[in-house]
């Protein structure tokens, strides 16, 4: 008669399976990139509900507008200018002024965030570029070298003064919405 033969399935040899997978895994990682989220570094004041806000009567010469419009120019004291110049007029005007000025930032709701963050990109840049001229002046080295006492002083004769308002919807949007 005939026989059956029992037909065994062959193993599979799985040990590599494991180096290969993690390799596959650091390959991927390695290759792959991931996207960087645009940001500003900026020291929030802390939320403090009792506190009231008060309305600073400041000079007109010794505020600096900047309006950022919906279609993104930027101008300064209502004359347009590249937003990437910004900081050689900024930087200028604070030299001026001194410790008596104020930078006021006004960004239309609709602007793009890209000029938003060169704006405050070359206002950055133009604190570092007075304050390294003062700190030339002042102590003849620059102001990466002073020591923090130095930089104090440095920091108490340029400080940091950007005011940003809150936007303010304009009567047309307002009425624009009131008919949708």
């Amino acid at each position: 008669m005939i026989k059956r033969r029992i037909h065994s399935v062959p193993e599979l040899n799985t040990t590599s399976t494991a180096d290969i997978s993690f390799m596959l895994l650091i390959f991927f990682l390695v290759a792959s990139s991931v996207s960087v989220d645009k940001g500003l570094a900026r020291v929030l004041p802390p939320v403090d509900d009792e506190t009231e806000q008060v309305v600073a009567q400041v000079e007109r010469s010794k505020a600096l507008a900047i309006e950022i419009t919906a279609d993104g120019r930027c101008l300064v004291d209502e004359n347009e200018i590249d937003a990437n110049t910004l900081h050689t007029i900024a930087s200028k005007f604070i030299q001026q002024q001194g410790s008596d000025h104020v930078i006021v930032v006004e960004s239309s709701p609709e602007a793009q965030y890209d000029i938003y963050f060169t704006v405050q990109n070359q206002l950055a840049n133009a604190y570092r570029e007075a304050r390294r001229q003062m700190a030339q002046a002042t102590y003849g080295k620059p102001y990466d070298e002073l020591n923090e006492s130095q930089r104090q002083s440095i920091r108490e004769k340029c400080p940091q003064h950007i005011a940003e308002p809150l936007a303010v919807p304009s009567t047309e949007s307002k009425t624009a919405s009131a008919h949708d």
